[in-house]
């Protein structure tokens, strides 16, 4: 055998160990692509038309799973809590809980599947973005209403997450229900109460009047549906569900009203560090009675993982964010290790094969194989990803409306 062809086969041996972690992940996406396809009819559904969802927020960085079995904690709603259209508490109400038990929310996952996304999160963190879940439950929940009185409640928790409200940068574009201020992460609990319950905790006091005289641009809304660019495609469909009353059209649309949009563009994560994107489109509002408003909207912010982050562009666009400066030099660090390690294992075969090559050839023929891993760790390193977890806040700007539509109804 030649000593190009050795060579040849030598370099051959070194790149597919060095591409063994992005062909694991490849394995692994193609995997989660088949999941979200499996679920889709349940989170179609319409869970929490009937409730009503309270949002609080727990001031504090320390993680749910960190918080122990009987911790009494007290936090502020961060919207108002409505009775239908009537407003029952208004928001930075107090909210204090009692927790009875934190559960983190595992995937049944193969010992495989787990040996693979372990290597991958290894060699290369930002491909796929799995924030921790957990499943909290709770033995006692009080709000405070705005007279001094303390009203129970009886709620279920949907969503225990660390998130950040993202709004895009230009000032010139934000809707005026955006301008808010920057959004501190926080710990949050997404509950859903009972209209019944929410009427009960409504009694005793006046509801204060919601003002829907004017026209909205804007409106907030839990999502409905899980989204992700690495697994969604471009006209998947998701629902979400008004957090607040908004009037579009000449109609009023009372909270837990749903709103349904499609995925317009996706991109997922790739090669050379380049990160996922993600445009929505909110389509139409579909009322529990009548005919759906046909909008035009897209978010205006979104919440994100506190570990995950995005960024939110002008025309409504989510982003993965940059690797960064220290995320690169961790990449370049790994992939002089891979060079180092590759080098090293190639001298072997390399010497084996050919017998005849001085010590000075074969070194150089392992420098050229650990250079070439390098080269395709370097390459094959996918960006961030973008996750939007089920019942996250989004703000929608939903731009112009059908005006046939709007004019039948009015008519």
């Amino acid at each position: 055998m030649s000593r190009t062809a050795c060579l040849r086969k030598t370099i051959l041996v070194a790149c597919t160990l060095a591409i063994l972690p992005w062909a694991l992940f490849a394995q692994e996406h193609s995997a989660e692509e088949k999941t979200p396809a499996a679920v889709a009819p349940a989170v179609s559904a319409v869970p929490g038309q009937s409730d009503t969802l309270l949002r609080a927020v727990f001031p504090g960085h320390k993680s749910w799973g960190r918080v122990e079995k009987g911790t009494r904690l007290e936090g502020r709603i961060s919207l108002p809590l409505y009775a239908g259209e009537e407003m029952v508490a208004p928001a930075d109400s107090v909210v204090r809980i009692t927790v009875s038990s934190v559960e983190k929310v595992r995937e049944p996952l193969g010992f495989w599947r787990k040996s693979g996304r372990a290597i991958v999160r290894a060699f290369n963190p930002l491909e796929t973005n799995h924030p921790a879940e957990y499943r909290v439950e709770l033995s006692a929940a009080d709000l405070l209403t705005p007279a001094g009185e303390v009203r129970p409640l009886d709620v279920r928790v949907l969503r225990a997450s660390s998130g950040v409200m993202v709004q895009p940068k230009s000032e010139s574009l934000k809707s005026a229900g955006a301008e808010r201020g920057k959004s501190k992460a926080g710990n949050i609990l997404l509950m859903s109460l009972s209209r019944e319950a929410s009427s009960s905790v409504a009694a005793g006091h006046g509801l204060a009047p919601v003002n829907t005289a004017a026209e909205q641009r804007s409106g907030r809304a839990y999502m409905l549906t899980g989204l992700r660019a690495s697994t969604n495609h471009q006209g998947d469909t998701f629902r979400a569900q008004l957090a607040e009353p908004v009037r579009i059209g000449g109609r009023v649309f009372a909270p837990g009203t749903l709103v349904e949009g499609t995925v317009v563009r996706r991109v997922p994560p790739r090669m050379l560090s380049r990160a996922g994107r993600l445009y929505l489109r909110v389509d139409r509002i579909v009322s529990e009675s009548g005919e759906p408003l046909r909008v035009g909207g897209s978010l205006s912010a979104a919440e994100a993982d506190a570990q995950s982050r995005f960024a939110l562009d002008e025309e409504g666009t989510l982003h993965g964010r940059k690797p960064g400066m220290l995320n690169g030099l961790v990449d370049i660090g790994y992939a002089y290790f891979v060079g180092k390690v590759s080098d090293d294992i190639a001298e072997t075969p390399i010497r084996a094969i050919g017998a005849a090559m001085s010590d000075a050839a074969v070194a150089s023929a392992a420098r050229y194989v650990g250079l070439g891993a390098s080269l395709v760790f370097l390459i094959t390193r996918h960006g961030r990803d973008v996750y939007m977890p089920k019942y996250s806040l989004i703000e929608i700007d939903f731009g112009r409306v059908n005006e046939t539509a709007a004019a039948a109804k009015v008519d």
